[in-house]
């Protein structure tokens, strides 16, 4: 695969990019990464967790599934996913960053109402199975970890690098590489 644009994303910052389907976004860091989608062709359509969890059968997206729309369409497939084995990608809790990622989506002129819970990459948060709470695990890996998500449409990305105590140890650096074939 051929690396199209690399950028880094320092804590408390966020990325944008028009991501074209079959390119592959490669994410790689140790704290939390917020991660929202917008359709290029509707922005309208935007990534929605409840449907991702519904379609996956699963609350932990890893290798294999699906990010969908709250249109029902697929959005993104994630390729591969080092976070496995570590800890779990996050769709249940918000944003923490809300002013970070409405600043990153700026050229869309996203308003609050319109921005979706995000997916929490590397944001690791455990579920009582007695009681049902969800409970934040700080669980960053030793080495920054890669998950790679594929296009399935159209879009467009933005994240925010968004370390918090309770939820990532470390405030690092992340890197964001588009690749296409």
């Amino acid at each position: 695969m051929k690396v199209i644009r690399e950028d880094r994303i320092t804590p408390n910052n966020g990325w944008f990019a028009e991501v074209d389907k079959g390119q592959v976004v490669r994410i790689t860091g140790q704290s939390v990464i917020d991660l929202v989608l917008y359709n290029r062709a509707d922005r309208t359509e935007w990534f929605d967790v409840a449907r991702t969890r519904v379609y996956n059968l699963n609350i932990f997206p890893t290798g294999g599934h699906r990010l969908f729309s709250k249109h029902n369409n697929p959005m993104m497939r994630v390729l591969a996913d080092g976070f496995t084995g570590t800890g779990h990608h996050d769709l249940q809790s918000a944003t923490g960053c809300t002013s970070a990622m409405l600043e990153v989506l700026k050229p869309l002129g996203v308003a609050v109402e319109n921005l979706p819970d995000p997916l929490g990459l590397f944001r690791n948060m455990a579920i009582d199975q007695k009681t049902g709470k969800i409970t934040p695990v700080p669980r960053a890996p030793a080495v920054p970890a890669t998950i790679e998500l594929e296009a399935e449409i159209d879009l467009y990305v933005a994240l925010v690098n968004c370390p918090d105590a309770t939820t990532s140890p470390p405030a690092a650096d992340a890197t964001v590489t588009v690749l296409v074939s």
